[in-house]
């Protein structure tokens, strides 16, 4: 469904007040944006080239689970997809629609169907939502087991990972064909929104159930290499921000950095900016420091971290999207 300019317009003015007081709370708790440069800055070309190398293997083994949502798919195609989609998300606010309209042209192209193409969106995304909505729980219990639990609002902490958690349950039955729980949850959901806006549309039972049609025999062949993806995906990713604080020489917890990597993943749910952009950041390193971790350090980190996942997607992407445009041949007629 489609956001209305006068919706957009207040979203993207909450996120940027949420950008400006984290930026002003950064700097009461003793972070120094002039030292996080400076440490970014002195890094030499040997850490961003390793960096780059960790960021685009993580890339290419995600590309495991676009291959299994969409069967006929190849690997470099895949990942052209990932790439090509993520550019236009992460420039435009709500981009996500955009990038989904350009990932719909190229796999026609390859001679998909629009049929095939809504399946690989559904049991892609879901997939990626699953871990999203499983890790919060998984985190706070290594946390717990390693005395790093945070000091402040763990009841808050705690139920908001439990609802995660039954969120991505939910999720996951709904895609191996037990729709039934979730499918309650999106109708009692609908009629609160009716009833808060008479006006509205109804019909989210029905697009939902429309939208999961068909996906659990697709999930039930191809769950292996859905999993793995995810887990390589998950794991590069870690590393990535790992070796982001170890480049400028902030030594962290591993529980920590899972903590902090989780946050970002999550809070990547929110694009309200493009790519989520200022919103993710800001959280992510309110997490850290919750934790224990230096101010200036979760800043620099964080930074350095998501120039890559989210920055350098944007000229690369473009460039995957150039070289489509260039090769691409007439679409294929489908059905």
């Amino acid at each position: 469904m489609a956001v209305k300019a006068p919706r957009r317009a207040v979203l993207l003015v909450a996120a940027l007040a949420l950008v400006i007081w984290s930026a002003v709370h950064l700097r009461a708790v003793g972070a120094s944006w002039s030292q996080a440069w400076g440490m970014i800055a002195h890094l030499g070309w040997r850490w961003p080239l390793l960096l780059g190398v960790v960021w685009l293997l993580g890339l290419v083994v995600h590309t495991a689970v676009l291959t299994a949502s969409l069967p006929g798919l190849s690997h470099r195609r895949a990942l052209t997809l990932n790439l090509s989609g993520s550019a236009v998300s992460n420039v435009l606010p709500l981009g996500g629609v955009a990038g989904t309209a350009l990932n719909l042209g190229m796999v026609r192209g390859w001679g998909h169907t629009g049929l095939e193409f809504a399946r690989f969106v559904v049991v892609s995304k879901a997939a990626d939502l699953i871990a999203k909505l499983f890790m919060p729980l998984v985190t706070l219990g290594v946390l717990a087991v390693a005395d790093l639990t945070p000091g402040g609002h763990t009841l808050l902490w705690l139920l908001c990972a439990v609802a995660c958690f039954v969120s991505g349950v939910l999720v996951t039955a709904a895609m191996l064909g037990r729709a039934a729980p979730l499918l309650h949850v999106v109708a009692w959901s609908e009629r609160v929104w009716v009833r808060i806006r008479p006006k509205a549309e109804p019909g989210w039972t029905a697009a939902t159930t429309a939208l999961l049609d068909g996906t659990d025999s697709l999930v039930r062949r191809r769950w292996r290499e859905l999993s793995w993806g995810m887990i390589g995906y998950w794991v590069l990713q870690g590393a990535l921000l790992w070796l982001s604080f170890v480049a400028i020489h902030v030594y962290l917890p591993w529980p920590i950095i899972l903590a902090g990597l989780v946050a970002e993943r999550l809070l990547t749910l929110a694009a309200i900016t493009p790519g989520g952009a200022g919103v993710v950041e800001a959280g992510t390193i309110a997490v850290l420091i919750a934790l224990g971790a230096d101010p200036t350090g979760a800043l620099a980190g964080v930074l350095l971290y998501r120039a890559f996942v989210f920055a350098a997607e944007i000229p690369v992407g473009a460039m995957a999207t150039a070289l489509w445009l260039l090769f691409r041949r007439p679409p294929a007629q489908c059905a």
